[in-house]
């Protein structure tokens, strides 16, 4: 078919611009509540304004996961422990979060399972003085007790179920006695940890007693008042400094982004 007669052939389709996807996005500062230590702990980014869509609304509900070292500002210690947020306020370009979980990483859970020793794992569903519905998961294992001949530490059915009976009356008795706030507090410590292996001593040693996880089945209406709670400055722990508003977190992580704004203008020019 010849050129002429081909109307298709011979026109060059225009190039598509390529746009930066990340061009169109807002960013906003993460915030930890009481009582974890810091301030701020990282960044997240939503599509900007457009049309009926806001982007300060379309945040809200958003569920965030970090590191429970990063938030006390330890590096070194819990790193294991990770902990979901969920973003309830936007206040400018900060985003106020509140609880919403806990979990462990695999690598932790299975680095304590090992042969000759049962592993007994509790549920309990217990409801927090301020009225938050929390699923709680505990993990425990059997060892060896002193001058021990054999090599398996295996407990009975009988035990198992006086084990699983204690770690439920205890669970249920300092959940039902403590606000969300001082829950927290009281699992980031592993203080339930130790009233356990203290309680079931007796019936059989415990060891790597551990809160593996931690759902929020329902909570409570969170509002204004409930939020500044949350972030009294004053309940925080001192182990880290706490961020105030328009506080970097590292000085090396603005100049990237600051970077990063530079170089897309630069490329808007060229293509322009």
């Amino acid at each position: 078919m010849t050129q002429g007669k081909n109307k298709k052939l011979g026109k060059k389709k225009g190039q598509k611009k390529t746009i930066d996807p990340l061009a169109r996005k807002e960013w906003f500062e993460l915030t930890a509540p009481v009582p974890f230590a810091a301030g701020g702990f990282g960044y997240t980014c939503i599509n900007k304004s457009a049309g009926t869509v806001v982007a300060t609304e379309a945040i809200k509900g958003r569920v965030v996961e970090a590191s429970l070292a990063d938030l006390q500002g330890q590096s070194d210690q819990m790193a294991w422990r990770k902990v979901k947020l969920i973003i309830d306020d936007v206040e400018g370009t900060r985003c106020r979060t509140s609880f919403y979980g806990l979990d462990s990483t695999k690598d932790k859970i299975f680095g304590m399972i090992k042969k000759r020793q049962t592993l007994i794992e509790t549920q309990v569903e217990a409801r927090s003085q301020d009225g938050y519905i929390l699923r709680i998961f505990v993990i425990a294992f059997t060892k060896s007790i002193k001058n021990q001949q054999r090599k398996t530490t295996y407990a009975q059915r009988s035990q198992i179920k006086d084990i699983r009976k204690k770690i439920v009356e205890i669970v249920l008795k300092e959940v039902s006695k403590k606000s969300i706030t001082q829950l927290l507090g009281f699992f980031n410590q592993e203080s339930l940890a130790k009233e356990i292996g203290k309680a079931t001593r007796t019936i059989f040693p415990l060891q790597n007693i551990t809160l593996r996880k931690v759902k929020l089945v329902k909570r409570p209406k969170v509002d204004a008042q409930k939020l500044r709670e949350f972030y009294d400055d004053s309940n925080r722990a001192k182990t880290a400094q706490v961020r105030r508003k328009g506080q970097a977190e590292d000085q090396t992580a603005v100049n990237l982004i600051k970077q990063g704004e530079i170089d897309k203008e630069q490329a808007q020019v060229q293509q322009e």
